[in-house]
Formats: C-alpha cells, structure tokens, sequence
C-alpha cells in the first residue's frame, strides 16, 4: 500500500481514471458561484481545467492525472482548489 496522500483528505481517489474529486458544499448559490469563479482563475493559471457539476449548493470537481496516474499538477490543483473553497467571498 502507499503512505499518506499527497493531496487533502476531503479528496477521494479514483483509480480508472486516475483521478481526485471532491464535492464542495456551500450556503446558498452567490457562494458555490464565487467558488467557481475562483477556480476558473485557477484553471487559467495553470492550465488545468477539471471537470465541474454544480448546483445552487455545491460545486462537484474532478480532476484527472496525466496518462497512467495522478501528477502533481493534479495533486497541487487538488489543494488549491481546498484553500480556494475557504476564501471569504469579497
């Protein structure tokens, strides 16, 4: 087995595909849209663009490893996406 994940715990791994998601909640849809605007910066910056379903309350990401495994592209967008979702909304 391996040691301990390289990316948040909230995250689950899937093997096939390779991937890490996780299911975001939020209080009302001003919050889950500020979140998605903030991960669209995200993804322009480091051209990472991960899979999205969202509704008023919650946003759902996916993102996918390079090829046979996750990357650290994957991983680091991961706990970005994490520290994203805490930001206050201005």
């Amino acid at each position: 087995m391996t040691t301990a994940p390289r990316w948040p715990e909230s995250w689950t791994e899937v093997e096939q595909p390779p991937s890490l998601y996780r299911r975001f909640e939020f209080a009302a849809y001003p919050e889950a849209r500020a979140f998605l605007d903030r991960l669209a910066g995200l993804s322009k910056e480091t051209g990472l663009y991960p899979d999205l379903s969202f509704s008023r309350t919650y946003v759902k990401v996916t993102v996918y490893g390079d090829g046979a495994e996750l990357d650290a592209g994957a991983r680091e967008f991961a706990a970005r996406a994490e520290a994203l979702a805490t930001v206050e909304a201005a």
